[in-house]
């Protein structure tokens, strides 16, 4: 028999065994269908799947990822599809895994403040969820679209309006359900002793076998997610800074202070809209950074105390020669300034359909540095420059965006932007920070700077957890895998 009927026929053999497993409306091997699954708004290059499926229950993912371990056929897990870095791209072909229709909020535990989740639960659903019951709690949502899962957020390590006070949203995990590549279920924290989805102390942990590797140790099935006092009043400061060195000085003191909930700063190509995008060189009169300064409180009272502590801390900053200034904008901008999640605005300023972000969570005293090579190296590839800063957990880290709207039909703009990125990356990576959900061209970048131990341990883990190498191509540390399935 020839080779293709051969394919032919196992292709057809898989495609029925899915079906049974998740049910005839929940699998396709379409062609206009695979193709929505192929890209991201990145510079990623499309890969299309074999087959797509939207498994209904963890059982039904045991199912699946038996019959991918044992026919070697590559899995890609996806909810929103919406990290702009290539992470849900499929790689291998094989099998996505759209978990969107797993979206239970399994339980809820007001006193103890946490909320158990499955992998499908968005940001939407879960903010609605809690309006409607729980008005007095809230989660850290990403400053992102409702169709950003929760858990995959937390997963890649994301930040919310509470991060900088409490950490990113990884920190925010009690526990995990975890399908492993070979059909095993694993759970971490205290609901491994099966009472509580409590907290993940005081055990040894093993929740960090899932927060950072992009999917490619599991499929993550359910967490425990934190949850925190939602302020009664919340409100807002703008302040312009003319020089990037002066944002430095502003910001590390305006974390020790403790009187923000949030901190978001804005290079002035991201605040003005095309016309200013536009420019090749920011006008004089322009400051090279604006900044929202967040409040929230119990009281009108308290937040009138902190808009005090604000105002201080700037006019000392003024005194000893810092130009910083306080500015009003209005009421409809304010309102938008204070939604969460927020709606950034800067991301549509090109048309093509490309968007890419490069984050870097670097040391405080290097973001003077970080921003200057970002727009140095930006002008030298010949994109303009768009920065968004945020301090994180009282300011032990700082998160710098590196923004890039794009062409995406245009080959000399994505090779333009590939190189930039990776220059950036090296540049990140030197002066001691580490890159936020790299794709996996810069996680090339990564490991290369990783210690050789640290690299031979993240080989064992991965083989230990997925002995054939199916999960997640190309993410971390990929293997081998039967292509016989690719289309």
């Amino acid at each position: 028999m020839p080779r293709k009927e051969d394919a032919r026929q196992n292709h057809h053999s898989v495609l029925e065994s899915l079906e049974k497993i998740a049910g005839k409306n929940f699998v396709t091997d379409r062609r206009e269908e695979r193709y929505y699954y192929s890209s991201d708004p990145s510079v990623g290059e499309a890969h299309t799947p074999e087959f797509v499926v939207l498994p209904g229950s963890v059982e039904e993912i045991q199912e699946l990822m038996r019959l991918a371990n044992r026919e070697g056929i590559p899995v890609t897990p996806r909810v929103g599809g919406m990290t702009l870095s290539g992470l849900a791209i499929p790689y291998g072909g094989g099998i996505i895994l759209d978990l969107k229709r797993m979206d239970k909020i399994v339980e809820m535990n007001k006193d103890s403040m946490y909320v158990v989740v499955e992998c499908g639960v968005t940001i939407g659903r879960l903010k609605t969820y809690l309006e409607e019951n729980y008005p007095n709690l809230w989660f850290s949502m990403p400053h992102a679209p409702p169709s950003v899962g929760v858990v995959s957020n937390a997963l890649i390590q994301g930040a919310g309006q509470v991060s900088l006070g409490y950490g990113v949203n990884s920190d925010m995990i009690n526990g995990l359900e975890v399908v492993l590549p070979t059909g095993q279920i694993l759970r971490t924290g205290t609901c491994a002793l099966g009472k509580s989805w409590l907290s993940k102390y005081c055990l040894p942990d093993f929740t960090g076998l899932f927060l950072g590797w992009f999917g490619s140790t599991g499929i993550i099935t359910k967490a425990s997610i934190q949850l925190w006092p939602k302020p009664g009043f919340r409100d807002v400061l703008f302040y312009k800074i003319y020089k990037i060195d002066s944002t430095v000085e502003v910001f590390l003191k305006l974390t020790k202070s403790e009187a923000c909930e949030d901190i978001c700063m804005f290079s002035w190509t991201g605040t003005s809209g095309k016309e200013r995008f536009h420019l090749t060189e920011k006008p004089e009169e322009v400051p090279e950074i604006t900044m929202d300064v967040l409040l929230n409180g119990k009281s009108r009272e308290e937040i009138e105390y902190k808009k005090r502590v604000v105002r201080r801390i700037a006019e000392d900053l003024v005194r000893e020669g810092v130009q910083i200034e306080e500015y009003a904008r209005s009421p409809q901008i304010k309102k938008g300034v204070l939604m969460v999640p927020r709606i950034f605005p800067f991301m549509d300023l090109l048309q093509g359909g490309g968007a890419e972000y490069l984050g870097c969570y670097i040391p405080p005293e290097m973001t003077g540095t970080a921003y200057k090579k970002g727009v140095e190296i930006a002008k030298k590839h010949g994109f303009q420059y768009l920065h968004f800063l945020r301090p994180l957990r009282t300011g032990h880290a700082v998160c710098i965006l590196h923004i890039f709207p794009f062409n995406k039909g245009d080959p000399n703009q994505v090779k333009g932007l590939i190189s930039l990125l990776e220059e950036i990356s090296e540049e990140c990576v030197t002066m001691g920070g580490v890159l936020w959900k790299p794709s996996p061209t810069l996680q090339k970048i990564v490991l290369k700077h990783a210690d050789s131990e640290y690299l031979n341990l993240m080989k064992k883990i991965k083989k230990l957890l997925d002995p054939n190498g199916i999960m997640a191509p190309r993410q971390w540390m990929p293997y081998k895998v039967n292509n016989s399935h690719r289309t």
